[in-house]
């Protein structure tokens, strides 16, 4: 029987990913140095070995899991588990609900703030096709919860995901009604712009117009992208004004230009036309950035306005 260092040696030497599959089970059930461990789920997760995992590969990883999951104290942070939760999401065995279950109860505050979020954003992923009023459930409750992360915003980010492809918008409507701006606010803009993404397209115009209001006085980018992504990509038209007043009026340079590219790049007769209009009055200080977007606008009279552009800008 070889030992822990022995393995780890022909892992560190094997180039098959069905080989290097076998060899990282096999250490991964024997050890507790973390130092393997980190190496096994590495090797494990990646590209050429994942696709090769199937339900005969469950047992050391289930067993795994469950002893950390009964021990917390080995794993504090819930790295382990999330690493350990992913491969079993990927395997996609019903069996694993109870996993999922004890992932989205999951929390360690260290000292003050979480770090269990991605543990939580996994289970929840995995718990969605085998459970969806369950999931839908833990999803409402993630999204604005205050232990949402400020690096990648989960697992609000994959409790949209879930409400979405369950036809459940009712929560993300409210989380940007109650919860949004806090956290466009706190440094997760881009949370609140996912939501404002993922509304349906029929959603009624007087209440979308309602949070562009209450999210312009905001004027945080990332989630006034959202709004923008929005317009464009459902050719929302009754907005289109809308749009244009909130391109203008923002502050921050960097998404005055991201609104008027998305304009131009939606190679949409109206949009365009609105674009063109907008150039005509554009500022000395916006003139960079209207000769940019007009460059890859697609109607005809763009020549003209490009021209004008450049002459203005000397």
């Amino acid at each position: 029987m070889p030992t822990q260092a022995e393995l780890y040696k022909d892992l560190q030497r094997a180039t098959a990913p069905e080989t290097l599959r076998d060899l990282a089970l096999q250490l991964l059930s024997k050890t507790s140095s973390r130092r393997y461990l980190d190496e096994c789920l590495r090797i494990l997760q990646s590209a050429r070995v994942i696709a090769s995992l199937n339900e005969s590969h469950r047992s050391p990883l289930r067993e795994k899991c469950l002893g950390y999951f009964a021990d917390g104290k080995r794993d504090k942070g819930g790295l382990l588990r999330e690493g350990l939760t992913r491969l079993l999401v990927h395997i996609e065995q019903p069996d694993d609900a109870d996993i999922y279950q004890l992932g989205v109860e999951t929390y360690y505050l260290q000292p003050v703030d979480d770090v269990a979020q991605n543990l939580r954003a996994v289970a929840l992923a995995g718990l969605a096709p085998i459970d969806p009023p369950l999931a839908c459930l833990y999803a409402t409750r993630f999204l604005g919860e205050r232990y949402t992360s400020v690096f990648n915003g989960e697992p609000a980010m994959t409790a949209i995901d879930v409400l979405v492809a369950s036809g459940q918008r009712l929560p993300i409507y409210q989380f940007l009604l109650r919860g949004g701006v806090e956290m466009a606010q706190s440094g997760r803009g881009e949370l609140t712009g996912k939501a404002f993404e993922s509304l349906d397209h029929d959603f009624p115009i007087p209440l979308y117009q309602d949070l562009i209001e209450q999210y312009q006085a905001l004027d945080q980018p990332t989630a006034t992208m959202g709004i923008i992504n929005w317009i464009i990509d459902g050719r929302v038209e009754a907005l289109y004004q809308r749009l244009a007043e909130l391109i203008l009026a923002t502050r921050d340079a960097d998404l005055r230009r991201y609104g008027l590219v998305m304009m131009a790049a939606a190679r949409d007769e109206a949009l365009g036309e609105r674009l063109l209009q907008m150039a005509k009055l554009a500022r000395a200080d916006d003139l960079p950035l209207f000769i940019e977007a007009v460059e890859i606008c697609h109607l005809p009279a763009r020549g003209e306005a490009l021209a004008n552009l450049r002459r203005r800008s000397g």
